[in-house]
């Protein structure tokens, strides 16, 4: 019924926005829902509002959660959003709306869900300027840790697995805005968490990469996060896997003293003995 009352009022913003708002509490946290949206066309119905009203900053925060809530529902339907068009959409959303906070923080949101684990998604992303997007609305929203931490983890998922896109992603300046957004926000523990997995990706089984990071200051700043935030597990562990993947490039023993106090300190954590684990 809604995707009917959208498909027959196209050129009526506020009936699309309020369709768009319908579907997406229908599907949010979802599963049933979200394959009815995908089956019944009303995704694309969604995407087609998109992308015939790119001004309107509420629908297109509202289109993109449908796009985040229906990827993050299972990679079949990650990989059916994609296929009709989630990616372009949440991109355009974000570079027609570079001020808004909302379709920002939405817009990442759905390009986050759509990057991980898939690398076709992963190179569409960064085909389409997603990098350099993603880096404008960290650098515009510099004082938003929400956005700094949503930008972060684009950041993380399209890098974990190629070597290509953490190159690409280092050539436009991602370590140095990982690192900002660490620095603007220090008693933030979830910008630290997400800034030291960010550059962990962005390292991963890259020798030149650890040397660059190494030498920016990575270093440094997982230091700086673990000692500020030292009851943190997930601080603790997102920065060993750092400190762990950049050892080769530490020439003292401060990591390995920081390691050994978070293992201490988190004994009770598996995740963080683990991540300590040669750190």
């Amino acid at each position: 019924a809604v995707a009917a009352a959208m498909a027959a009022h196209a050129a009526s913003a506020p009936v699309q926005l309020a369709g768009t708002r319908a579907l997406e509490r229908l599907c949010n946290g979802h599963a049933a829902n979200v394959h009815l949206l995908l089956e019944t066309g009303a995704l694309s119905s969604v995407l087609a509002s998109m992308e015939r009203f790119p001004c309107e900053e509420g629908l297109l925060g509202l289109g993109c959660m449908v796009i985040r809530n229906a990827t993050a529902c299972d990679a079949k339907c990650q990989a059916k959003v994609a296929q009709l068009g989630g990616i372009q959409a949440a991109l355009q959303a974000i570079s027609a709306n570079s001020a808004e906070v909302s379709v920002q923080d939405a817009g990442l949101r759905a390009l986050r869900e759509l990057a991980a684990y898939d690398s076709s998604n992963q190179d569409e992303i960064v085909r389409g300027g997603g990098v350099q997007l993603t880096l404008r609305a960290a650098e515009r929203h510099a004082d938003v840790p929400s956005i700094q931490v949503l930008a972060c983890g684009v950041l993380r998922n399209l890098t974990a697995m190629s070597a290509q896109h953490q190159e690409a992603v280092l050539s436009h300046g991602g370590a140095e805005a990982v690192l900002r957004a660490m620095g603007g926000h220090p008693e933030s523990s979830v910008v630290q968490q997400a800034g030291c997995w960010a550059l962990f990706c962005l390292c991963v089984h890259n020798t030149e990469s650890q040397r660059l990071l190494a030498a920016g200051g990575s270093v440094e700043a997982a230091l700086g996060a673990m000692n500020r935030h030292r009851c943190d597990a997930k601080v603790q562990e997102a920065a060993c896997w750092l400190l762990k993947e950049l050892a080769a490039q530490i020439g003292d023993a401060s990591a390995t003293q920081a390691a050994q106090r978070a293992a201490a300190t988190h004994g009770a954590s598996p995740a963080v003995r683990t991540a300590a684990e040669g750190a």
